[in-house]
C-alpha cells in the first residue's frame, strides 16, 4: 500500500487508455503539422504557424510539474451530477470533434487542395484534443478516478496547446474577406478623417485615397488581418507563459488585437503620409515592408509592457514567500 501512495508518473504508470490518448493525439497532431506546413510554406503571413508546435511543446515541458501533481494526487469527492453532465458534453465533444478532422482528411485526400481542410482539421483536432485530455485525466496513477473538480482544473493546463492551432490555420477565405472587408473600411476612414482634420487635400472612395500627387488603395495587407493573426499567436503564447490568472490572459489576448489594429493604423496613417509628399510609387518595397514589421514589432512591446505590468506586485519577494510559508 505504501510503495502504491509513492507511485510516481511516468509512461509506463500509465493506463493503456491513457497510452493510447496519448499516442492518437501525437498522430493528428504530426497528421496537421504536414498538412499546415503547405500554409506556411506559402503564406508569409502564416509564416509563424512553424512555432505552433514549437510554443505547444514548450508550454506542456512548462507546466509538466502542474500535470504531474494532478496525476499522483489523491481524488476528492465528487459529484456525480457534475460528473455525468461533463462526461456527456465531453463525450459529445470528442465525437464532433473527431468526425470535423476525419470528413475534411477525406476533402483533402480526395481533392489535394489544402485551402479549406487545414481549418477544418485545425478546429477538428482543437476539439478533439480538448476532450481526449479531459479522458486522460479520468483516473490518477494509482488507477482511482479522480474528482471533476481535479479534472475541469487539469483541463485549464491545456486550453493554448489545444486551441492555439485554430490561430495557425487559415480561416475560411468567405470569413476572412469579410473580416477583411470590414477592417478596410475602418481604416480608410479614420485615415481619410485624421490627414481632413489636420488640412489635408484627400478623399475616400472606396478603399481608395485620392490626393493631388496620385492615390493609395488601402489593400487586404492593410486592412490588418495578416497582423492580426500574427499578434494573436503572439499575445496567447505570452499570456499562457507568462501570466497566471485566467482574467489576465484573456485580457492581454484582448489588447493584442487591439495593439495590432491600433499600429496598423498608425502603419496606414504612415504610408498615406509617405505617398501624399513622394508620390504614390514611393511606398512600394522597403518602405512598405518595413511599415509592415514595425505593426508586429510594436505589438510585441507593448504585450511584453502590459505583461510586466499585470505580473507588477508592491509586495516584495521574501515577504510573499514569507506569507505562504505561514499559510
Amino acid at each position: 500500500m505504501q510503495n502504491n501512495k509513492q507511485a510516481k508518473l511516468s509512461f509506463s504508470s500509465l493506463s493503456i487508455s491513457s497510452k493510447l490518448i496519448l499516442v492518437s493525439v501525437l498522430i493528428m497532431g504530426f497528421s496537421l503539422c504536414c498538412l499546415l506546413k503547405l500554409t506556411w510554406d506559402t503564406r508569409l503571413d502564416y509564416s509563424f504557424g512553424y512555432l505552433a508546435p514549437i510554443f505547444v511543446l514548450y508550454i506542456i515541458y512548462d507546466r509538466f510539474p502542474s500535470i504531474k501533481k494532478t496525476l499522483e494526487a489523491s481524488p476528492l469527492e465528487n459529484n456525480r451530477g457534475i460528473n455525468i453532465f461533463c462526461d456527456v458534453l465531453f463525450s459529445t465533444m470528442l465525437f464532433c470533434g473527431l468526425t470535423v478532422f476525419g470528413f475534411f482528411s477525406f476533402v483533402f485526400y480526395k481533392t489535394m487542395n489544402w485551402g479549406v481542410p487545414s481549418f477544418g482539421m485545425a478546429f477538428g483536432f482543437a476539439f478533439t484534443f480538448f476532450a481526449l485530455m479531459y479522458f486522460f485525466c479520468d483516473k490518477n496513477i494509482r488507477n482511482e478516478k479522480l474528482d471533476i473538480y481535479t479534472r475541469l482544473n487539469f483541463l485549464t493546463l491545456f486550453v493554448f496547446p489545444c486551441f492555439i492551432w485554430l490561430v495557425a490555420a487559415p480561416t475560411f477565405a468567405a470569413v476572412e474577406k469579410r473580416i477583411s472587408l470590414f477592417l478596410l473600411g475602418k481604416v480608410a476612414a479614420v485615415v481619410v478623417s485624421i490627414m481632413d482634420m489636420l488640412g489635408y487635400v484627400v478623399s475616400q472612395h472606396g478603399n481608395t485615397i485620392s490626393f493631388p500627387k496620385g492615390t493609395v488603395g488601402v489593400a487586404d495587407a492593410c486592412s490588418g488581418i495578416r497582423s492580426l493573426t500574427a499578434c494573436l499567436f503572439a499575445g496567447s503564447f505570452l499570456a499562457a507563459a507568462l501570466l497566471n490568472k485566467f482574467w489576465k490572459k484573456i485580457l492581454l489576448v484582448g489588447l493584442s488585437m487591439l495593439l495590432a489594429f491600433f499600429f496598423n493604423l498608425i502603419r496606414a496613417l504612415f504610408l498615406t503620409f509617405w505617398a501624399y509628399e513622394n508620390g504614390s510609387e514611393s511606398i512600394n518595397g522597403f518602405v512598405h515592408d518595413a511599415a509592415g514589421y514595425f505593426v508586429l514589432g510594436m505589438t510585441v512591446v507593448g504585450l511584453l509592457i502590459f505583461t510586466s505590468i499585470f505580473n507588477f506586485n508592491p509586495i516584495p519577494k521574501e515577504f510573499r514567500d514569507e506569507n505562504k510559508s505561514e499559510e
